[in-house]
């Protein structure tokens, strides 16, 4: 009786911890520190994510995103290609359930930079779920920052 009681807290303790830190960090122990930067967007485009919703219950829409940031404080930049992808869910009534932060070309946003993806400072006015972008890529190259 008392290995079950153990077991239901440990599943409890791992589902509370999960809602706040992502499976991977939980599993491998890490939390990740952001870093503040500022990302100038360079380029912008979306189109159709046909491998996301299959079923025809949802659609979605891929968004990939060119910029960079000067994240070492030195003359080099980093370039990054991110993406992120919008879903909006037929049923009961057309729906966000993944919206992505609108961004354009020639601007600069305030961000957070994790291991794997940047996180633009913004706020849902709808309340639905903002995903960060996933970084694609990214690559060092010498050029002063403007």
């Amino acid at each position: 009786m008392a290995g079950n009681v153990r077991k239901a807290l440990i599943i409890a303790l791992l589902m509370i911890a999960s809602s706040l830190l992502p499976l991977s960090e939980l599993l491998l122990g890490q939390e990740q520190s952001p870093q503040k930067i500022i990302f100038h967007v360079t380029a912008v485009s979306s189109g159709e994510a046909r491998d996301w919703c299959t079923t025809g219950k949802c659609s979605a829409r891929r968004f990939t995103v060119e910029g960079y940031s000067n994240v070492k404080g030195d003359p080099n930049l980093t370039e990054y290609v991110l993406e992120g992808v919008e879903v909006i869910a037929n049923d009961p009534k057309p729906h966000f359930t993944h919206q992505c932060v609108r961004l354009h070309a020639n601007s600069d946003y305030k961000a957070s930079l994790f291991d794997d993806s940047i996180a633009f400072s913004t706020t849902s006015s709808s309340g639905q779920f903002v995903p960060d972008y996933n970084i694609v890529s990214e690559k060092e190259v010498n050029r002063q920052k403007r």
